[in-house]
């Protein structure tokens, strides 16, 4: 299972790429992950959710697991509980990547 999370918007022009994937996390952390994915249903969720605004904070979200792949985009204020739980998992979790730069390089 792969989860990226691409994080902007907001009112600095910052881009960030979280990327947590269960062959770089330890057995512990890759059952984790998918419990986390699976308590955030995103695989249940649309492309894309709630209204956004380009002065908040957005996430898209992709998450790639046996042949399947479901991207969703959410605006900060709209993010559920289990969620919001999931991208501060994968922003901490040892073995995650991430990468910081300007728009479009995300």
């Amino acid at each position: 299972m792969r989860v990226s999370i691409v994080q902007g918007g907001g009112l600095v022009p910052i881009v960030t790429t979280t990327i947590a994937d269960s062959a770089s996390l330890s057995h512990e952390n890759a059952e984790a992950l998918r419990r986390k994915v699976e308590e955030a249903g995103l695989f249940g969720l649309s492309a894309a959710g709630g209204d956004r605004h380009p002065d908040r904070p957005s996430y898209e979200i992709t998450v790639e697991h046996d042949g399947r792949q479901n991207q969703v985009v959410l605006d900060d204020a709209a993010l559920p509980d289990a969620v919001r739980s999931l991208i501060s998992w994968v922003g901490s979790v040892p073995g995650h990547q991430q990468r910081i730069g300007p728009p479009g390089r995300g």
